[in-house]
């Protein structure tokens, strides 16, 4: 008896390492970002050691080139050529034309590579790809902070809360854009911050412990759950024709759960990629100059002020990619929104919705995101839903009567917070399944349900609103729902904290 019982307790282990084998070897992508992270982790750790800005500098542009060499091989080519390109661009197009020529030709090149194996060329996937996403971000953006340090001689702007780059040298461009932390998984950095670490040989003086602890505490929860939950739940269950034969109860709920492990997932990687950047002083900043996510300091006096003093209390809250608490509990869309890969919300609040005509901002940035991501059907249909969620959202927001302290009912909240849910988890499906016949197929099982209910609560509040115009006191009204609107419109000159996607 007592055999039989270790015999199957010793398949029992065999079996259970088999299937975690299994399920490693199908995350092979997964398996190989750990290596880059661990690496890059440690190598962070050793370069703390150098106080010369300088070296640091050279250092980590050349570990960068020697990681994407590595894990792409002469993929490597295909970021260098662009990075050449943006380089021309800077120094030969005129300030005015300049952002719009490096954004146009940078977001057209991603695109060329995208279909590059066409032609017989190797394919841009996998991590070649992420590399070309985060060099797409940084290279556009240094356009932008060149182009306005060149003309800030024409325009009004305070000192104390604005400041300009002082345009790079070709190898100091080059050196930014590979730049190894973040260069894989982000989040993405200005120049000018990346300038604050490489130009201050005493910021490796600034202990960070503090800052990292915590980001470990979230790795260590949300890497395990991501590993159970994705293999009680994979994703290819979802593409099976079996699946569709269970109740739509079931088929919801799955969706969640994919939704969940897909959020571990991200939380993992970017805990420990925040960490890497926290090491290499990126994103230390006194907490006193405000800074916010992507951006960096708000208040540059305060920055000088205090930065390598005795007593500064710091932050990292300028590479912060993600708010796990407003994201998981946060009961609106656009609350959720904010909170996720909040650097790259940045980079597109600032160089595509703040730039665009207001009634188009959330329309184009979300296509702009979309086609960032991918050329997949998937991303275009999960996105361009977001638009339509935030709509509905602003239109009975703007219904919903609020306390003295501006604060929405707990009722309300509840109810919207679980509307909220099943908008992410089916925008999630498209995101994760990817092509058209798998995203429709499975929408298409669970009816369009967001879709619908986004179709009629625009429905309700437009007819609501007629109503109480046509009844009721007509100007307090309006009076009444132009100030509701107004508060949950998104500010746009609020760069940082404005729209954009969930998704990366």
């Amino acid at each position: 008896m007592i055999s039989g019982l270790t015999s199957t307790i010793n398949q029992a282990k065999i079996g259970m390492v088999k299937t975690l084998s299994e399920l490693l070897m199908a995350r092979i992508d997964d398996l190989i970002y750990s290596e880059l992270l661990i690496f890059s982790f440690f190598f962070s750790v050793l370069m703390r050691q150098v106080r010369s800005g300088k070296i640091r500098e050279i250092c980590g542009g050349f570990a960068g080139i020697s990681l994407v060499y590595y894990f792409t091989s002469w993929k490597l080519l295909y970021s260098l050529l662009i990075v050449i390109i943006n380089i021309i661009i800077n120094s030969a197009v005129k300030n005015r034309y300049l952002p719009l020529v490096s954004f146009i030709i940078t977001f057209v090149y991603l695109g060329v590579l995208r279909a590059i194996h066409l032609v017989g060329f190797p394919a841009l996937v996998s991590h070649s790809n992420a590399v070309q996403l985060i060099m797409t971000l940084r290279l556009i953006g240094l356009s932008f902070e060149i182009a306005d340090s060149r003309r800030k001689d024409e325009i009004k702007f305070d000192p104390s809360r604005t400041r300009f780059i002082k345009q790079p040298s070709w190898w100091q461009a080059i050196l930014y854009a590979y730049n190894f932390p973040g260069l894989f998984t982000g989040p993405y950095y200005t120049y000018a911050m990346y300038r604050d670490v490489v130009d201050n040989d005493n910021i490796m003086e600034i202990p960070v412990w503090k800052h990292i602890k915590w980001r470990l505490y979230n790795f260590a929860w949300s890497l395990p759950a991501f590993i159970v939950l994705l293999h009680a739940f994979p994703l290819e269950m979802m593409r099976r024709d079996k699946f569709f034969d269970e109740t739509l109860y079931y088929r919801i709920s799955v969706s969640f759960i994919v939704f969940l492990w897909m959020r571990c997932r991200v939380y993992s990687a970017w805990m420990v990629a925040e960490s890497i950047c926290v090491l290499n002083g990126i994103g230390i900043y006194p907490e006193e100059s405000c800074p916010s996510a992507g951006k960096g300091p708000n208040r540059i006096d305060i920055l000088k002020e205090q930065m390598n003093k005795k007593g500064t209390k710091y932050n990292s809250e300028a590479i912060r990619n993600l708010d796990i608490w407003s994201i998981e509990l946060s009961a609106t869309f656009r609350d959720g929104i904010r909170a996720w890969n909040r650097t790259v919300q940045f980079w597109l609040a600032n160089y595509v919705y703040k730039r665009v005509p207001r009634s188009l901002g959330m329309l184009l940035t979300m296509s702009v995101s979309a086609f960032w991501h991918g050329i997949h059907p998937g991303y275009f249909l999960s996105f361009l839903t977001v638009p339509f969620c935030t709509m509905a959202e602003d239109s009975i927001l703007s219904l919903v009567p609020k306390d003295p302290n501006g604060k929405l009912s707990p009722l309300f909240i509840v109810f919207w917070y679980l509307i909220r849910q099943l908008g992410f988890a089916l925008m999630a499906s498209g995101f994760l399944l990817l092509t058209w016949h798998d995203t429709i197929r499975y929408w298409n099982s669970v009816y369009f349900h967001v879709h619908w209910i986004m179709i009629i609560v625009i429905t309700f509040s437009w007819f609501y609103k007629s109503l109480m115009i046509s009844t009721g006191n007509k100007k307090s009204f309006k009076t009444d729902i132009k100030m509701k609107l107004s508060n949950s419109e998104i500010p746009k000159e609020e760069a940082g904290d404005s729209v954009v996607k969930k998704m990366n």
